[in-house]
């Protein structure tokens, strides 16, 4: 990336801690939400406090896999459906996530975009373990944001805690804290071979200020989700995820440094930087 006095831009400004990227950022790492369909569910807890077997059974094999999770690779779609504006956006790439003994590493491309239907340029999310990168194309400019300070680290499966918490291998625990949890009967267009689990957050839970409502659909045999449906706003936000070729051959492929590198495209790029701002 070039600097002001070569031959790009770069611009800098001081950020709350903690501001959050846009959807790109909680499509990796964000809980996620749901906008209803009618379907038969099996809730969670009753009144005396009690677990379904089925979801406690499929929490605890999500939690489960977090152990020994070091990489995924794998295909992903992502559909943004905006009620309110009556605007909707398909974004179709490739994800990368490694977890570290530090902050995790992730990096999205999206090499076809449409914007209501016309086609649009490429879009990268990358985020190094302190900055969290987004480049658009059309724009040609890399907006480069501070989410941790030189450092600093955190609990990427942390519900509670983390910048943006991940949908893998979440502790089944936290999840109880914070969601009340169904099982929904398989529905037309589900994922083959899925357990549909629907979490509501609770009244005053730090998610229930950002989400309606999350919809995970937890494939069989690899316990990890391969569709995540996003609901804000009261169902008027929409945003599918699809890991569309998630599977064994996916996870632990030895992803390293290299796979996380800028593109060489970002040197032409304009900067604008957006650092936390100074502690009191």
């Amino acid at each position: 990336m070039r600097r002001r006095d070569t031959m790009s831009q770069r611009y800098s400004v001081n950020l709350p801690r903690l501001s959050m990227p846009g959807t790109a950022m909680w499509l990796m790492f964000g809980v996620l939400a749901w906008v209803g369909v009618a379907a038969p569910v099996l809730a969670a807890g009753d009144a005396t406090g009690a677990i379904a077997p089925v979801v406690d059974d499929i929490l605890t094999k999500l939690e489960q896999r977090s152990d020994g999770l070091k990489d995924i690779r794998c295909k992903i779609r992502l559909v943004e459906d905006d009620q309110i504006n009556l605007a909707k956006n398909t974004k179709i790439g490739r994800l990368r996530l490694m977890v570290t003994d530090a902050n995790p590493r992730a990096f999205v491309h999206f090499e076809r975009c449409e914007i209501d239907g016309i086609l649009r340029k490429q879009e990268w999310y990358l985020f190094d373990g302190r900055f969290w990168f987004e480049a658009i194309e059309r724009l040609e400019q890399v907006t480069k944001r501070e989410i941790a300070r030189e450092g600093e680290t955190f609990d990427l499966f942390n519900l509670e805690t983390s910048p943006f918490p991940m949908p893998f291998g979440q502790k089944k625990a936290t999840i109880f804290r914070n969601f009340t949890v169904e099982w929904v009967a398989r529905a037309k267009g589900d994922p083959e071979n899925t357990d549909h689990l629907r979490l509501l957050p609770k009244p005053g839970s730090r998610l229930d200020r950002k989400y309606t409502s999350l919809d995970y659909y937890v494939r069989r045999g690899l316990n990890l989700p391969v569709r995540i449906v996003i609901g804000r706003n009261e169902g008027m936000e929409i945003v599918t995820v699809d890991f569309m070729d998630l599977a064994e051959k996916r996870i632990n492929v030895g992803l390293g440094a290299k796979d996380f590198a800028k593109p060489k495209a970002w040197q032409k790029y304009d900067v604008v930087e957006e650092l936390l701002a100074d502690a009191p």
